[in-house]
């Protein structure tokens, strides 16, 4: 009788254990599936973001995010690397942030965490930088005026000092 408890203590340990692990394999797999499907179309964008068309490139990882879900902390991390980059002329530090945020946030398990708080990181920099900058460019400007209506001002007092200068020399 013992060595049939054990058996089926065995058999019972294997279920659960299949139990655990065929999810995790299905969810693998599913990626992996989902990757293939996805992979002309990555390519199309990255293609879109090499030729600098950057709204047809973020389009096309929109539909890729909207249309399968499960790989979208890959998709946002490209999305927020076109957002981020340099050569982007409509580059928008904002929506780069968000979209390495929400990798954070809904993929916590990602294998893009990592490098989406290192973006994080160097975005609050390069935000923080450009907020410092706009702010001094709006002093100099100020002080330009300033400096301007000071000028003015001298100009006047000049004039002033000629005019009393002539009055001076008249009266004898």
């Amino acid at each position: 009788m013992g060595k049939k408890q054990s058996g089926r203590r065995e058999h019972l340990y294997l279920f659960f254990a299949c139990i655990i692990i065929v999810p995790i394999l299905m969810n693998g797999c599913i990626r992996t599936y989902e990757g293939l499907l996805t992979r002309s179309d990555f390519r199309k964008a990255q293609v879109l973001r090499q030729q600098g068309n950057f709204p047809a490139s973020l389009n096309t990882y929109e539909q890729i995010i909207a249309a399968h879900p499960r790989i979208g902390d890959k998709v946002l991390f490209e999305m927020g690397i076109i957002y981020a980059s340099p050569t982007n002329k409509q580059k928008d530090y904002q929506k780069a942030l968000n979209c390495f945020q929400r990798i954070i946030k809904t993929y916590p398990q990602s294998k893009y965490g990592q490098n989406s708080e290192v973006m994080i990181n160097l975005l609050d920099t390069v935000m923080n930088s450009n907020n410092k900058l706009i702010s001094r460019q709006k002093q100099i400007e100020n002080l330009e005026q300033k400096l301007a209506d000071l000028e003015k001002t001298l100009e006047k007092i000049k004039e002033i000092d000629m005019s009393l200068e002539k009055k001076k020399k008249s009266i004898p």
